[in-house]
């Protein structure tokens, strides 16, 4: 079997070369996610290289739609292979998984942005050419049963009997198309002169590696071949074997198919997933290597612990080798996210901003791994593309979205009832967050499903400028009975900045029925273990209060350690359980100016006992706070302070307060 160039298609194009790989022997049956996975990591690094450029300003394509011009062939109309591949990938459309082989020629093609594919050695007759067919030769379309003619002198690849390829690198024939149980290939690369010879061996070079490493056997044969002006005719049986050659470096990240840990990432912890479970089932199982990320806004200094649900999910992507993305929301920050608030957040500035980030990264490795080799969780900043968008491109962003659609949201609805004002910049906030989607080319979003609206905006946006499905991962909230999520007025939300005794003791406070669900999203612990709690406690078999404490020492050692969460339970025993009073307390004497004050001023201004409000407020829930004997259960209480003194007791802590006023 021979391969020729016609001298007529060399007399137009005398820089023409043809590399060729001829692969005999290959199993094209195995590593389909693997290729697969190749493909994307390419699509993804192109889909970034060609984001501000058209299609026809990549060079391997300009120069190939003047060649089909050259020819008589409107390259508007009719693409080349490449050029078509590379529009899907600039248009974010899918690129399906056809079989390994068909993935692997992709892959160089998006790469390098040159024309080629594959020939099924055991489906040609006779001898292979590229040039001008005589018109008695017939074309199969791919799935059809059909043929088609071919008009006289188009250029094409035809064997002795059919058209292999019309107008060049155009379409394929299902007659010599690359199916999974083709074992024999010959793969030509169409180099009109784009390249260098030498640049060409080296791809031809990469191409047979890939093969190689996910589709050789122990028969497999790889031979090295070049057609062109110098030498326009090979006999293919003649060609040179490769044998040793300086190993080509490329690596598919590995994605992991893991069912236990798709089933627990998917159920666990999950209010809801959008647009379906089946969906997002369906990518993890794919073999894609998918971007997903959770956004934190540095709105606090710190932060807390229902953060870490959403950090747990990022946990399992990472596990299962997916490109996971920790965004620190350093503009959104600036603007305010208006969810779940009666009235206009205060606007942060820049280096408030940046201050409160310090911490971020290092409370987060508690969970998520930063430093690991194989698969490190990438820290992005979304200043880094928001502070960039002129006015216009702000106008084009916010065309996608309505009013209606932004006074949907029950904050802004109360708003209106109450005739408080909505800022613009309030609107922006869901705007600028789904634009981060667009921008990282997000394919899951994790969040709390109290951010559902925003997430839903950046699925919207997602999918009218990439022209891609997002899936939107919600977790559940932690909620006290009453339907309420644990807050920082309240007094409970755990703070990552929180020391052990301070953590433990906030867990302490939540009610019975917040503890399994706490379980869920808070620990590893397995959910088969956390419903035999549950059906313990409502039969009586188990004290809610020891599960309690094991719910607090778990989440307490996970954020501080071992020992300190060891300290911090015996602290917690000694003074709330214990009443333990038998060690000696240096009673000290505080001077206050006011007669009648607020137990929550007292405790954290006047005496300095809790460093806020809502520290005071956790101990007064855990009837930890005495005055002169008796326990302050109502955060409202108004203490008289006298010129002889009261007696103020929190756990071992105990001052003497008097009156004076000067």
């Amino acid at each position: 079997m021979k391969f020729r160039i016609d001298k007529n298609l060399l007399s137009e194009f005398p820089d023409l070369s043809i590399g060729l790989l001829l692969v005999e022997n290959i199993d094209n049956t195995k590593a389909k996610n693997d290729t697969y996975q190749l493909l994307w990591q390419i699509i993804e690094e192109n889909a970034v290289r060609y984001r501000d450029l058209t299609l026809n300003a990549i060079e391997n394509i300009s120069s190939w739609n003047n060649a089909f011009t050259k020819i008589g062939i409107n390259s508007n109309e009719i693409y080349p292979s490449h050029k078509a591949l590379i529009k899907r990938v600039i248009e974010h459309n899918e690129i399906p998984n056809v079989n390994p082989l068909v993935n692997i020629y992709n892959y160089i093609s998006i790469k390098y942005a040159l024309p080629l594919g594959g020939h099924n050695l055991d489906a040609i007759d006779g001898d292979i050419t590229v040039g001008q067919n005589t018109g008695k030769l017939k074309f199969s379309p791919i799935g059809k049963s059909t043929q088609e003619d071919v008009p006289e002198n188009e250029i094409a690849y035809f064997d002795n009997k059919d058209i292999l390829t019309r107008n060049w690198v155009w379409r394929q024939s299902d007659k010599s198309k690359t199916m999974e149980n083709t074992q024999n290939i010959l793969i030509p690369i169409d180099n009109i002169g784009n390249i260098s010879s030498q640049e060409l061996s080296k791809i031809i070079l990469e191409l047979k590696s890939i093969i190689e490493k996910y589709l050789g056997t122990e028969k497999s044969i790889y031979k090295f071949g070049k057609v062109s002006l110098k030498n326009n005719e090979v006999d293919l049986d003649k060609l040179e074997t490769i044998k040793n050659h300086l190993p080509i470096r490329f690596e598919a990240k590995p994605v992991k198919t893991d069912k236990e840990i798709i089933d627990t990432l998917l159920d666990r912890a999950t209010e809801e997933i959008l647009p379906s479970r089946q969906f997002l089932e369906k990518l993890l199982y794919s073999g894609r290597r998918l971007n997903v990320y959770q956004g934190f806004d540095p709105t606090a200094d710190t932060l807390h612990i229902g953060h870490t649900v959403g950090m747990r999910k990022l946990r399992f992507f990472q596990r299962l080798g997916h490109n996971v993305i920790f965004l620190i929301g350093d503009f959104t920050a600036r603007i305010g996210d208006p969810t779940d608030k009666s009235a206009a957040r205060v606007k942060l500035t820049k280096q408030k901003v940046k201050e409160n980030l310090k911490k971020y990264k290092e409370q987060a490795s508690k969970l998520l791994d930063f430093d690991n080799k194989e698969n490190p969780i990438q820290v992005m900043f979304n200043a880094d593309w928001l502070e960039k968008l002129d006015f216009g491109d702000i106008l084009e962003i916010t065309s996608e979205f309505t009013v209606q659609q932004m006074i949907k949201r029950d904050m802004f609805k109360r708003r209106i009832d109450e005739d408080r004002p909505i800022y613009l910049n309030e609107f922006m906030y869901p705007v600028m967050q789904a634009y981060d989607s667009v921008v990282m080319n997000i394919d899951v979003e994790v969040g709390g499903n109290d951010q559902m609206f925003n997430m839903i905006c950046g699925r919207d946006l997602t999918i009218r400028l990439r022209n891609k499905e997002k899936a939107v991962l919600p977790n559940k909230l932690l909620v006290d009975p009453s339907g309420k999520k644990m807050g920082k007025s309240e007094g409970n939300m755990i703070m990552l900045s929180d020391n052990a005794n301070d953590m433990y003791g906030k867990v302490m406070t939540f009610t019975d029925g917040m503890i399994c669900p706490a379980f869920e999203i808070l620990t590893d612990i397995p959910m088969s273990e956390i419903k035999q709690m549950q059906k313990d406690m409502d039969k009586g078999k188990v004290n809610p209060m020891q599960l309690k404490k094991k719910l607090a020492f778990i989440i307490t050692s996970e954020h501080k350690g071992d020992n300190e969460a060891k300290k911090a339970q015996e602290y917690f025993e000694n003074i709330f359980q214990k009443k333990d009073t038998s060690t000696e307390v240096a009673i000290e004497t505080i001077i206050s100016k006011e007669k009648n004050i607020s137990i929550l001023d007292l405790l954290s201004k006047v005496t300095a006992i809790t460093p806020s409000n809502s520290e005071a407020k956790r101990l007064i829930s855990q009837k930890a706070v005495r005055v002169e004997g008796k326990t302050v259960t109502d955060k409202q209480t108004i203490i008289k302070i006298t010129e002889k003194g009261i007696e103020l007791r929190v756990g071992k802590k105990i001052k003497r307060i008097k009156y004076k006023t000067h």
